[in-house]
């Protein structure tokens, strides 16, 4: 008969590692273990697995030269490292790293140190004298610079790398996707329409974890640059955007989300747009543009799937405040 197991050991790159949280259930084998942590595994991205793994490894060792305890940890000393790290780094990080820890307790059926008003309120403080610290919002690649941007890449001597880069930015673009839903793409979850134009469909998500799906509209150009790099690739299923080897031969394995960043940025500084420029610039950009177009908060929260209003009116304020009612009353503008 197995020997009972720890529930909630180790779940790889979210959970702390086994040695440092061990709880004996039982009844509980590890073939249960291996169930259930495989479930809390899949319970998030990748992205934010990693970033949380990140965030635990830097309480960890900061708690192992202290001498503090790492788990259940006193909120006291959480307060302290976030206090300290803020010295080193934005407010946005130490967000991230109190994330990390208060993740990692949850999921070990701990205590939250994070909810403590101790530490509420030095997270308070640090945002209050943080303001205006860091590298702030990138900036956003609007549809007249994605389309630059797609345009110097396809005319690249018709490389195969420009081909997919070209493709790449315009999917992004039209369909506000995120880096990672850009490198999950298939070549079945496009679909070309009759006149042209066509489809994309995202089976999951940051905000759909449960991969519910949705699909969202590509504009003829952009089909087009999808059918010539797929032409000129070979590619006619599996991963739609693929590694490029030398020799201009494609190859098999995904682009992933870190290549896809460094596309967007390089072919951005080719086109001449010398802003700070990221992965997330392409759906900044289209939001922008969208509500520079017409389109109110609904429309743009739609488009981009977002589940609040948040994101999208702070990416698009200024476009907004062009078309509020100062603008439009009094100056008259788009009139």
């Amino acid at each position: 008969m197995e020997q009972p197991g720890n529930l909630l050991e180790s779940t790889g790159s979210l959970l702390p590692t086994p040695s440092v949280h061990r709880r004996q259930v039982a009844g509980v084998t590890t073939a249960d273990h291996s169930r259930v942590a495989a479930a809390l595994e899949s319970a998030t991205s990748e992205n934010t697995r990693r970033v949380y793994s990140s965030g635990w490894e830097r309480w960890e060792r900061w708690a192992a030269d202290r001498g503090a305890e790492l788990m259940p940890a006193d909120p006291a000393a959480v307060a302290a490292y976030l206090a300290e790290r803020a010295e080193q780094v934005s407010p946005a990080a130490v967000r991230l790293d109190r994330a990390s820890i208060a993740a990692a307790h949850r999921a070990c059926a701990e205590a939250d140190p994070c909810v403590h008003e101790g530490v509420r309120q030095v997270m308070r403080g640090i945002s209050r004298t943080g303001r205006g610290q860091g590298r702030g919002q990138v900036a956003g690649l609007d549809w007249r610079a994605a389309d630059l941007a797609a345009g110097i890449a396809a005319n690249e001597g018709h490389s195969l790398a420009g081909l997919r880069d070209a493709a790449l930015i315009t999917v992004g673009s039209d369909a506000l996707l995120r880096v990672s839903e850009i490198a999950a793409l298939t070549v079945a979850d496009v679909q070309v329409q009759s006149d042209g134009s066509g489809t994309v469909t995202i089976h999951a998500s940051k905000t759909d974890q449960e991969g519910r799906g949705h699909t969202r509209y590509l504009g003829a150009p952009t089909v087009a640059a999808i059918q010539r790099w797929m032409q000129a690739s070979g590619i006619s299923a599996g991963p739609l955007f693929v590694r490029v080897r030398r020799g201009d031969v494609a190859g098999t394995k995904p682009l992933d989300v870190r290549s896809i960043r460094s596309i967007i940025a390089k072919r951005a500084a080719a086109a001449g747009i010398p802003d700070r420029i990221s992965g997330h610039s392409l759906r900044v950009g289209s939001a922008q543009s969208l509500a520079a177009a017409g389109a109110g908060l609904v429309e743009l929260q739609q488009a981009g799937d977002w589940k609040a209003p948040q994101m999208p009116a702070r990416y698009a304020r200024h476009q907004f405040a062009a078309r509020g009612a100062v603008a439009k009353l009094r100056y008259q503008a788009g009139q």
